[in-house]
C-alpha cells in the first residue's frame, strides 16, 4: 500500500483534502467518490517515499 493524497472539489467550490493509504491512484479516487458522489473534481496524488 502507498499514501496518497486526494483531494475533492465539490460544485459550490469547496475543496477538501484528505491523506491515507490505498493500493493505487484508483481506489484512492473511488472510495473518495463513494463518499461524496457529487464531487465535481477527484485528484489523488501518490505520495513518493511513503510505502508501506
Amino acid at each position: 500500500m502507498s499514501m496518497y493524497r486526494v483531494t475533492i472539489q465539490m460544485p459550490d467550490g469547496s475543496q477538501g483534502e484528505h491523506h491515507g493509504r490505498y493500493l493505487s491512484g484508483v481506489d484512492a479516487a473511488l472510495a473518495a467518490l463513494a463518499l461524496f458522489p457529487q464531487a465535481r473534481r477527484v485528484q489523488a496524488t501518490w505520495l513518493a517515499g511513503e510505502a508501506l
